[in-house]
């Protein structure tokens, strides 16, 4: 593309206006006639100020990702204009355009955004379509946050636009009453598949951008069934529209939380087998349920956002945490997934708890205040955990707690809804608020207890906690023996690079640490086989010799080889529970008790 010369580019932007004509008191234009090169051209027109300077800010984080993020970088080409004429304007950090001169009479600010990013979930643009997060391309200023945004599209004549703002005047034009909640309301236009539907009198969308093995017409059923079942937590509903966007892609997976609508990102052929499509209905329900926890209620320090820095809240757990754990409460009530999925997920998270060192260093609340600087892979599972997995098992710790002190006729879900009731947005909560609701609900008092879970470091008895509601856990009739080295690793051109070593196992102890590449166990090559399937060749206590590059150095480390089962940990039904049992589990889940397994 030609890069358009200052004078030549101001002389686009006016014909940029003319094409949107507003009254409002923030018009935002966005032109995407170069969609192909990701770029999208954006105007401001603004209010009369009568202020001598005007700072221009863009965010830098969006909501639903608590991580600083560049948003700044796709900035370009910036202008600013009244009446025809330039004004003068500076960058005086690196988000933040300042605009001077005679403001008196409203302006315009324009400039280009080259748009990327579809795996942050925060700006791209293609020939295809355009989803944009306003978070990552409309800039604002203090003077006119609150004040309405109206923004306009132009774009090709076959693209659809939809968003969970209001619509406005014609079909890709969009209404928000201020700039909060048009960063909390993302846009998607392009060439999609797009379906209505209503339940319970309140309007329901499914926008799909991108070709997969779904079937949409299944989406379309199970969202009906999965969206009925808010009641069964919160007294009400906080809106009388919802958008379900769905990016099927080749690469970018995840999902995002926002006022009104949920964008979700999967693999475009990740659908069709049962998992994968459990897995879309999952993260579909954990959106979901954010639509009460987090954007009608939040806690303390997150409410207004503060787009420029950190937002810090050591209460983040029950933010996302708890929202994992919710997620199933309504799958399992809508009978959109099966107890045995319901068993096989609390599986998974127990063995991911007992393989995560960390749980023995960071708490649940020091998890929520770092999160804006949590570090991932081996370093975050042997040093921390994460505001997900360990505040989906403190929120479970609670759920029993609520029930087996109030005998059964309170649960962890009159907490959210006592929240969701006494701490609507603006206003927000505490860790002692959330203390108070526990003792208004059980009537007992939760310091303790939230000094021993929250802020100390939480040790769950799986056992005793299964065992209430009639479960237990299992490795299978024969509970045989494996050897265990500590090690994950990967296929490499040399061997096998290792990704993580868990914290005091063998591999630990021996020194060996991620990157080294192992060539060799016992003086023999690895050879098309991983090598976990090599070590299933030796027993528990086995001394092994292992070869690998570090540096590009041979090298080679014996190992004592640990014990782990043989069969994977499982939580089935005990073959006899008792009633009290069979009580407790239809309490917590809302269901009847499944048959017993055969173990």
């Amino acid at each position: 593309m030609t890069i358009k010369s200052p004078l030549k580019y101001l002389a686009g932007a006016l014909a940029l206006s003319a094409i949107f004509q507003s009254t409002a008191d923030v018009a935002v234009n966005i032109d995407l006639s170069e969609a192909e090169h990701h770029y999208a051209l954006v105007e401001l027109q603004l209010p009369q100020s009568t202020k001598a300077s005007v700072d221009f800010h863009l965010p830098v984080w969006r909501t639903g990702r608590y991580e600083i993020l560049n948003l700044a970088n796709g900035i370009r080409e910036f202008h600013a204009s009244s009446k025809n004429k330039q004004l003068t304007w500076n960058k005086i950090d690196k988000d933040t355009w300042r605009v001077s001169g005679d403001l008196s009479k409203g302006f315009n600010i324009t400039y280009q955004v080259y748009a990327n990013q579809l795996a942050k979930r925060t700006r791209h643009v293609d020939d295809s379509h355009a989803y944009l997060d306003a978070s990552a391309v409309v800039m604002y200023t203090d003077e006119v946050r609150d004040d309405k945004h109206v923004v306009s599209l132009h774009v090709p004549s076959d693209w659809r636009s939809v968003s969970g703002l209001e619509s406005g005047s014609h079909a890709h034009q969009f209404i928000a009453p201020n700039y909060d909640v048009l960063v909390d309301s993302p846009i998607e236009t392009g060439i999609n598949e797009w379906h209505q539907f209503k339940v319970d009198g309140r309007d329901y969308e499914l926008v799909i951008w991108g070709k997969g093995n779904y079937d949409s017409e299944q989406m379309v059923k199970d969202l009906k069934v999965l969206v009925a079942q808010g009641d069964v937590i919160w007294p009400d509903y906080p809106f009388s529209r919802y958008v379900f966007m769905v990016h099927a892609t080749s690469g970018a997976r995840g999902a995002t939380e926002h006022l009104n609508s949920t964008i979700i990102q999967r693999s475009r052929y990740s659908f069709s087998e049962r998992k994968d499509y459990l897995g879309f209905l999952s993260t579909a329900a954990h959106e979901f349920v954010h639509t009460w926890n987090v954007k009608q209620y939040r806690p303390e320090g997150l409410v207004p956002y503060d787009y420029q820095q950190e937002n810090y809240s050591n209460l983040l757990w029950l933010s996302e945490g708890s929202t994992s754990y919710l997620q199933n409460q309504l799958l399992m009530r809508g009978e959109l997934m099966t107890t045995k999925e319901w068993l096989d997920n609390l599986s998974k998270r127990i063995i991911g708890y007992q393989h995560k060192p960390g749980r023995k260093v960071q708490s649940v609340a020091q998890t929520s205040f770092d999160k804006w600087i949590e570090e991932g892979g081996d370093y975050g599972k042997n040093h921390g955990v994460n505001i997900y997995a360990e505040g989906f098992l403190v929120s479970w710790m609670l759920d029993f707690e609520i029930l087996e002190q109030t005998r059964l006729k309170k649960s962890y879900r009159d907490v959210h809804s006592a929240l969701s009731t006494d701490f609507a947005i603006p206003k927000t909560f505490n860790d002692q608020d959330v203390k108070d609701i526990l003792k208004q609900v059980t009537g007992n008092d939760y310091q303790a207890w939230w000094q021993k879970n929250v802020d100390g470091l939480a040790d769950p008895d799986f056992d005793a906690l299964l065992s209430k509601a009639g479960l237990e856990i299992s490795y299978g009739k024969k509970e045989k023996s494996k050897a265990w080295s500590g090690i994950s690793a990967k296929a490499h051109a040399s061997g096998f690079i290792i990704t993580s070593v868990e914290k005091s196992s063998a591999a630990w102890q021996a020194g060996l640490t991620t990157d080294d590449i192992i060539v060799a166990v016992d003086g023999l090559r690895l050879q098309g086989k991983d090598l976990e399937t090599r070590l299933k060749n030796f027993k528990p206590e086995q001394k092994i010799a292992l070869t690998f590059f570090r540096r590009d150095q041979l090298m080679t480390k014996d190992i004592v080889l640990a014990s782990l089962p043989a069969e994977k940990l499982k939580v089935v039904t005990k073959n006899k529970a008792s009633r009290a049992q069979k009580a407790f589990f239809k309490a917590w889940t809302g269901l009847d008790f499944p048959k017993s397994d055969k173990k």
